[in-house]
């Protein structure tokens, strides 16, 4: 089918609903989808262009057929349609307060009453658009966009073979993809067993961190995640209480703030990696105090009290001497402090060695 262009009145354009871009709960309804990208996307860059220039050619508006007659969805375009909409004297109309507007000059405002619209796109052509424009060039999607439009587009086959190809055309490579794709499986399969709540999450913009942190190879290990084919549930059935975990330390929920993000991984990993860490961490919620229980760090601990006793020994033949000073006095009690705290953090350990 060929492509044609039409200019359709404003009022005759809606939000695709099937926009990669959308949470799923937004579902069709039209002012859940405009609020969304007024308030979440963002449209401030876009209705400041169109007031202060009017509607200029570039990238095309590409739509498909609505169920009505001389109406459509905008495939491609839809925060241009929202500042088109705003400009034209739409409301939002859900009863949160409404956009403040540019003023726009009498001869531009003629240019915005209607959009010059593209249809019959070919889908594979539409496809390959979609993913080089917002999945990998300048003007990108959320990676949890990404996700679910591959998601979509790929149609259950997550087979290496086909995400090969997928990959391709997105003009991305193969391991990033599946990345892309264990992340978002693995919350919706904690989704559909009811032991995750998207709305729910700390904040709305959780995606990014657990993406990242899935690329860790210790992070994989506690999930047990295999290679080869990806399935709809990538965690196995008896490492969901590890991912239920997982998304606990990383998403945290509105009473409960998430105790891992990227910038923590390296430490995340080196608790993960050690068993007794692992079981701090779990029973107190503290990663900073987990740390202290790794096996990196207990050989670090171990080598700055060894050097604190060789400190020590150096300064008993030339103490005597000194041993009325005030700041010597001083020293002396803090060291005293310090091994009596030492005594009392170690009792635990020492009195069970001793049994």
């Amino acid at each position: 089918m060929a492509i044609t262009t039409e200019n359709v009145d404003i009022s005759h354009l809606h939000f695709d609903p099937q926009n990669p871009r959308l949470p799923e709960d937004l579902a069709d309804d039209q002012r859940k989808i405009f609020r969304f990208l007024v308030d979440d996307i963002g449209i401030e860059d876009v209705l400041n262009s169109l007031a202060a220039s009017g509607v200029i050619i570039g990238d095309p508006m590409i739509a498909r057929p609505a169920e009505r007659r001389g109406e459509y969805y905008i495939i491609e375009g839809n925060r241009r349609l929202a500042a088109l909409k705003l400009l034209n004297g739409e409301k939002i109309g859900d009863g949160q307060p409404e956009s403040a507007l540019p003023n726009v000059a009498p001869e531009i405002a003629g240019t915005l009453r209607q959009a010059t619209i593209q249809l019959g796109w070919d889908q594979d052509q539409l496809d390959a658009y979609l993913g080089y424009k917002h999945v990998t060039a300048a003007r990108e999607w959320a990676p949890e966009a990404k996700a679910k439009f591959v998601v979509t587009k790929c149609k259950g086959d997550f087979s290496d073979e086909a995400l090969a190809k997928f990959a391709r055309r997105l003009g991305t490579n193969l391991p990033t993809l599946r990345r892309w794709l264990i992340a978002y499986l693995a919350l919706k399969q904690a989704e559909s067993a009811g032991k995750f709540d998207p709305e729910d999450a700390y904040q709305k913009r959780y995606f990014g961190t657990f993406y990242t942190l899935l690329g860790s190879q210790q992070v994989q290990d506690f999930l047990a995640l295999k290679s080869g084919a990806l399935t709809t549930t990538p965690v196995p059935a008896d490492h969901m209480d590890q991912l239920v975990e997982l998304i606990s330390w990383v998403v945290g929920t509105k009473k409960s703030p998430p105790l891992v993000n990227s910038r923590s991984q390296q430490k995340f990993d080196a608790v993960l990696a050690s068993p007794g860490a692992l079981r701090y961490f779990r029973s107190k919620k503290n990663l900073e105090g987990a740390l202290l229980y790794t096996e990196f760090n207990s050989g670090e601990i171990a080598e700055k009290l060894q050097t604190a006793a060789y400190t020590i020994e150096e300064c008993l033949p030339k103490v005597f001497d000194v041993r009325e000073d005030s700041k010597v006095i001083s020293a002396i009690e803090n060291l005293d402090r310090a091994f009596e705290k030492l005594k009392l953090n170690t009792a635990v350990q020492t009195g069970n060695k001793k049994k």
